[in-house]
């Protein structure tokens, strides 16, 4: 199945991709399986989910979200139902009881970016993220060793945040009885990205800044927007290896 992993959508504070032309591209793309995790939020993944039955579009779309817990970014991804409330999920050891309550997937991205206790959090993951097209090398280099020392499966998330890096980085994975079965298994093979994504970062403070402006009285904008630099893009050099 052709998949891209780890989108983000409208619905996420950092993005403005829209649903109905994220749908037009993952059909142009010939997307069978498409990760969808906004930032606190199931609405993006549910709304892509039921256009692409409104459509009859053939994409498995889980039922995911990339959840901020008190010790960094954890994506939570259910093949069906009701999704958790967002606030029982942003601790950790909560949400690793809920999601394995509900049977659900826990899937660690960019472990080298904002995330604290990484050991903890790579022995109780599902699936470690060792590429991620905003990381540095380094950063995935060292995600890649983080998975093979605690044997999860590996995994390789385009992050796209932009409608244009949708398309940029696809996985092959095998057929499975459910998206989220096939996600636990490590793809067949990936696709090599672009060496660079030049205006990435300044996407992400402009849409931060009009999206969060209420946010921002009173606050810093010169601290908030190092701080999204130093967790923001890195150069990529090539693309993934073969799993």
């Amino acid at each position: 199945m052709r998949a891209i992993t780890h989108i983000h959508t409208e619905r996420s504070w950092d993005s403005r991709t829209g649903i109905g032309r994220l749908a037009d591209v993952l059909a142009r793309h010939r997307i069978e399986l498409a990760l969808v995790c906004d930032h606190n939020d199931f609405g993006g993944a549910l709304a892509l989910r039921s256009l692409a039955a409104e459509r009859g579009l053939d994409l498995q779309v889980p039922v995911a979200a990339e959840i901020r817990t008190d010790r960094g970014d954890v994506i939570v991804a259910f093949d069906d139902g009701e999704p958790p409330p967002v606030e029982a999920l942003l601790g950790w050891p909560r949400l690793r009881d809920e999601v394995r309550r509900r049977g659900g997937l826990i899937w660690l991205p960019h472990p080298y970016q904002s995330h604290t206790d990484v050991e903890e959090l790579a022995a109780d993951a599902d699936v470690i993220e060792v590429f991620n097209a905003r990381c540095s090398v380094e950063q995935n280099r060292r995600a890649a060793e983080l998975c093979r020392r605690h044997g999860a499966v590996p995994a390789y998330g385009a992050d796209a945040h932009r409608l244009a890096e949708v398309g940029r980085f696809v996985v092959d994975y095998r057929p499975a009885a459910s998206a989220v079965a096939a996600l636990r298994a490590a793809p067949a093979c990936s696709r090599p990205v672009p060496a660079r994504r030049s205006d990435v970062m300044a996407a992400e403070v402009v849409n931060g800044i009009t999206r969060r402006r209420p946010a921002l009285v009173g606050y810093n904008l010169l601290r908030w927007a190092v701080h999204r630099a130093r967790e923001g893009v890195g150069p990529v050099a090539g693309g993934a290896a073969e799993p």
